[in-house]
């Protein structure tokens, strides 16, 4: 289709997961362009058109002869594509606790990333402690923050329910026994995973169960 945007990352669900259910979400019709082998993303980096932009990184998303790179600037580029706005937060207080809550995630992700490229022979001895050094008090704000509220920011979904969503399922899946002490996320994930769009893309062929994150360097996720 002429019209179809794209969508490249790496053949896992890592950052572009959010992006994929925020597509989705919003019914755009997408290419999901996954690269397999590293040879296959920076074999083109010196090809057109990529060798001509300054801030080629994955994911990206094409639109015509258009290319958006940072995940950040994809979630805004999205909603206004599908005349979205008000997923970038309806008000000043919603837009402020979207940033909020996106700074908390990132926090945790670094922590989480931190915890699951450790060395092979520190692993085992050290992730309990990183995990709730570095991870789990972080989770356990948002928990209490997002208490309360129909929604990560408020009363209103946004493009930030999509991120907090995939790190719930990142959560669900590293660690069932503390992701059973978040009350208010598992409540989040619930009405989520509800959503008919979400609902009807993780039921599909379409939906990439697997892996998180590459195996080699990361001990988790694969």
């Amino acid at each position: 289709m002429a019209d179809q945007l794209v969508l490249g990352y790496w053949g896992i669900r890592g950052l572009a997961q959010p992006l994929r259910y925020l597509l989705e979400y919003l019914g755009l019709p997408y290419e999901d362009k996954r690269y397999l082998k590293p040879e296959e993303w920076f074999g083109g980096l010196a090809q057109a058109p990529f060798n001509t932009h300054v801030l080629v990184n994955l994911p990206y998303i094409k639109d015509g002869d258009k290319y958006v790179y940072e995940s950040a600037a994809l979630y805004v580029y999205l909603a206004h594509k599908a005349n979205r706005a008000d997923l970038l937060g309806s008000t000043p207080d919603e837009q402020v606790a979207v940033a909020q809550v996106r700074g908390v995630i990132q926090d945790a992700l670094k922590g989480f990333f931190h915890l699951i490229t450790l060395p092979e022979d520190q692993y085992a001895a050290q992730k309990e402690e990183i995990y709730a050094n570095e991870v789990a008090w972080l989770i356990e704000r948002l928990d209490k923050f997002i208490g309360g509220k129909t929604w990560a920011a408020g009363a209103n979904l946004t493009y930030i329910d999509f991120a907090l969503f995939e790190l719930e399922e990142t959560l669900k899946s590293f660690n069932a026994e503390s992701w059973a002490k978040f009350a208010n996320l598992q409540k989040h994930h619930q009405e989520f995973s509800n959503l008919p769009q979400i609902k009807e893309y993780m039921a599909s062929g379409r939906f990439l169960a697997g892996p998180f994150y590459p195996p080699g360097r990361f001990r988790w996720g694969f």
